[in-house]
């Protein structure tokens, strides 16, 4: 039905953005395309903020009744994290759109066997996004759709300092929940947004890896250094600009977990337990989408040294030894994405340990609430 292939993947990326405004206009557009952008944006983020002050209130009245405390705070987080999300990313617009003009800019020009390697990878991370994309949007159409099976009004229990049920206030409030719930869909988009900068960064460094093992001569030798240390200072601002949103997934996650653990565990109708399930698994697979490039990263950002390291040409040349020893070396300190006392550098092991994590709390919980009954 669609060709796959590199440009198939950004548009598709850029799409699923679309509402959360993460992707910049391209460097060819016009002062309206970038104004158009901001209003958007502001838009966009305000009505987030919009749902996360009724949500919050709504958390505060109720906060002596725990199920209905922990419902409306973990939408609260939901919500709050787009909007803290799409902060972030317009604190980094430049440096975002330097990467992703950088990136989309390389494809045009790419040769057919790089294109291939792009291939490979968007087949092995297309499907994990997209199940991420889908359970997201599924998640939020089930919390919006409530009202017609559970006992409620609106989609969420979100207090006002007004009357809500008279004419036209309930169909703007109804309308403007769905929307907020259509934008909270899109959170996990900002993450395979950075997972594919890092993805393309993965396929670079590769392409540069089979580049050295047919290195025969000094010029280069020489060529693949400076790609290299390119391709090092691209993954560095990457990790820049990714920092700060990973930070918010694994902060966010937690909580979802938490908050979102009394109802999967707790007597609740099966609806809800339902909804709870694809938040809490949706917001799980949030984090695997950036653990997943991180660790390849890493593992490649390594493989470039052994490269020049079993490299016949290389090691029978006597004269480029502190070159080889500075591309070793500089291998060595793969790039990673960590921040100092929230969270060691993200990888599948650090996700296991989250998995484990949660599944102790759950079994936990459980454990505590039947004895409580």
């Amino acid at each position: 039905m669609f060709k796959i292939n590199p440009e198939f993947a950004i548009a598709y990326t850029k799409l699923t953005v679309t509402l959360v405004c993460s992707w910049p206009p391209g460097r060819n557009s016009s002062r309206l395309d970038f104004l158009l952008f901001r209003i958007k944006w502001w838009i966009s983020w305000l009505m987030g903020i919009f749902l996360v002050i009724p949500l919050i209130y709504a958390a505060y009245i109720d906060r002596r009744n725990v199920l209905e405390f922990t419902k409306s705070l973990c939408l609260a987080v939901s919500c709050g994290q787009c909007a803290v999300k799409m902060f972030f990313c317009k604190l980094q617009h430049h440096r975002i759109k330097f990467l992703l003009d950088e990136m989309e800019e390389y494809v045009k020009v790419a040769e057919p066997f790089e294109r291939e390697i792009f291939l490979g990878y968007i087949k092995n991370c297309g499907l994990v996004h997209v199940t991420l994309n889908v359970c997201s949007l599924v998640a939020s159409v089930g919390v919006i759709l409530g009202p017609l099976v559970l006992p409620q009004s609106l989609p969420t229990e979100a207090k006002y300092p007004f009357s809500v049920e008279n004419h036209p206030n309930y169909e703007i409030i109804y309308i403007h929940q769905a929307f907020a719930g259509i934008l909270c869909s899109s959170i996990g988009s900002i993450d395979c947004q950075i997972a594919m900068l890092l993805w393309f960064s993965i396929a670079r460094l590769e392409l540069l890896s089979l580049e050295m093992k047919n290195i025969t001569n000094v010029y280069q030798f020489h060529n693949c250094v400076r790609k290299h240390q390119f391709l090092l200072w691209f993954v560095d601002e990457v990790i820049k600009a990714g920092r700060n949103l990973v930070a918010t997934t694994v902060i966010m996650t937690t909580f979802a977990v938490i908050l979102g653990g009394v109802h999967i565990v707790g007597n609740e109708p099966m609806l809800v337990k339902l909804q709870f399930v694809i938040i809490v698994g949706g917001f799980s697979m949030l984090l695997y989408v950036t653990a997943w490039p991180s660790e390849i990263l890493t593992r490649m950002c390594q493989n470039i040294g052994w490269t020049i390291y079993n490299s016949e040409w290389i090691r029978n040349s006597k004269e480029l030894n502190k070159g080889i020893e500075f591309v070793i070396q500089r291998s060595n300190k793969p790039a990673v994405i960590y921040i100092s006392g929230i969270f060691p550098a993200i990888s599948l092991n650090y996700y296991a340990t989250f998995l484990s994590k949660t599944f102790s709390y759950f079994t936990t919980f459980r454990i505590i609430l039947a004895k409580l009954e």
